[in-house]
């Protein structure tokens, strides 16, 4: 059983390390036995060896099968032990190969099964106790030498003792490393998908804002145009002069509206083309890509274009007017810009817009029209059932108002669309905050 807890079939490194620990340590446990044993006690060399063979091939499956591995090598120690007592041949469970056990308690420490790792450490001091006691009762002239004094026995139980733990705390440290390895890589892979899901939705709130710009640029300008485009088809023949003005205002906001998406598509063209664009048009190109984007300059501007023959729009600034952020500059055109292009869709002529600029301590926009909803007939009075079809028309009108509400909001600002209180037609109230604020991200309730 590896770190990660899974067991798996023997590997050429666990053939490899039996093979090793075999090479190195059997020879000299069979010239050991058999020198013990002599000619008189085949049996016994036949069962010790056998007992050395066996522990020597259980290396291969001790991470397979730690618990298995760890309880037959005790097993088998055990049993050396029994062939170990006063009356053998020799001391049986202390030879050369014993040292193989270590390997055992290495690898069950190392692994994830506690209870193997803590057998194995049980069992081997154990076991050191218990080869311990039997050199100090054998009645070998050799091992009688080794605990000739208690400070000699006390030096073989610590030797043993302490190889055990040894091996134990190796095999917990690589336990520990081996864990510690797999959980930096699995905060790593966490690291690399937050990273990957971060960039999704960076590009989805870029989609988003570029979804909502093309829907100002595009519902406006084409508002804008089909009205001016109206008024000249009543005007030619009747006034000249005014058609040509109204002919000038559709050319005017056609233009506008090319140089606004030239600035919106120039955000998902790659860094590749625009250096292509930039080589082959001597500069032109990339600076087409990123005109700036419009704010409170270009209400004026937004005011002029929408006015045409039965559409009256005038621009109303109270207060000092200050520099602002160009992110609230966008807004409040933005919303202007909406606003516009609602009453242009939505109300049939004859419509008297008012469009204010309110600078106090914080910027207050507000676009006011009287039209009546299209299809309907022109009423007045504050209960006037027009008012309702205005707000129903323009409540369904689309993503307009939401997109508005959406940037006012990413301000910490408010907004309010609604019926006028006092007769026909609709009313846009934003507050743009003009002090630090704190800015909601896209898309947060």
């Amino acid at each position: 059983m590896d770190a990660s807890g899974e067991s798996r079939a023997p590997g050429y490194a666990d053939r490899v390390t039996a093979a090793v620990a075999a090479g190195a340590l059997l020879p000299f446990t069979v010239v050991e036995v058999l020198g013990e044993a002599g000619g008189r006690h085949a049996a016994w060399a036949a069962a010790v060896l056998g007992c050395y063979v066996l522990l020597h091939l259980l290396v291969v499956v001790r991470r397979r099968l730690p618990r298995t591995a760890i309880a037959a090598a005790s097993a088998l120690m055990l049993v050396l032990a029994a062939l170990s007592v006063p009356g053998m041949p020799g001391l049986a469970v202390l030879q050369a190969s014993s040292l193989v056990y270590l390997v055992f308690v290495f690898a069950a420490a190392a692994g994830d099964d506690l209870v193997a790792g803590w057998a194995a450490l049980g069992c081997g001091l154990a076991g050191a106790g218990i080869m311990t006691g039997l050199v100090i009762v054998s009645e070998r002239p050799n091992d009688a030498a080794i605990v000739a004094s208690p400070g000699a026995a006390f030096a073989l139980a610590g030797s043993l003792a302490g190889g055990i733990g040894v091996a134990w705390a190796l095999g917990r440290y690589r336990r520990e490393t081996l864990r510690k390895r797999a959980a930096e890589r699995v905060a790593v892979a966490r690291a690399a998908e937050l990273r990957i899901e971060t960039e999704l939705r960076a590009v989805a709130d870029e989609r988003r804002r570029i979804g909502r710009e093309l829907h100002d640029v595009i519902a406006h300008s084409l508002a804008v145009m089909v009205a001016q485009a109206e008024a000249t088809r009543v005007l030619v023949g009747r006034d000249d002069d005014r058609a040509r003005v109204a002919v000038g205002h559709v050319v005017s906001t056609g233009r506008a509206a090319m140089r606004d998406m030239r600035g919106l598509l120039g955000a998902l063209v790659e860094p590749g083309v625009r250096a292509g664009i930039r080589g082959e048009g001597g500069g032109g190109g990339e600076s087409a890509l990123r005109e700036p984007s419009p704010g409170l300059d270009g209400i004026a501007e937004l005011v002029e274009r929408a006015q045409s023959p039965g559409r009256a729009v005038e621009l109303v600034v109270t207060g000092t007017a200050r520099e602002v952020p160009p992110g609230l500059a966008l807004t409040a055109y933005r919303v202007v810009q909406e606003a516009l292009t609602n009453v242009l869709r939505h109300a049939s002529p004859p419509t008297t817009t008012r469009v204010g600029l309110e600078w106090g301590r914080d910027l207050v926009v507000t676009v006011d029209d009287d039209g009546q909803p299209i299809g309907l007939p022109i009423r007045t009075g504050a209960s006037d059932a027009g008012a309702g079809g205005s707000a129903a028309a323009r409540a369904a009108s689309g993503r307009g108002i939401p997109g508005m509400r959406e940037r006012v909001a990413q301000l910490g600002g408010s907004l309010d669309a609604r019926p006028r209180p006092d007769g026909p037609g609709w009313r846009v109230v934003a507050r743009l905050p003009l002090v630090a604020a704190p800015v909601r991200a896209e898309g947060e309730e």
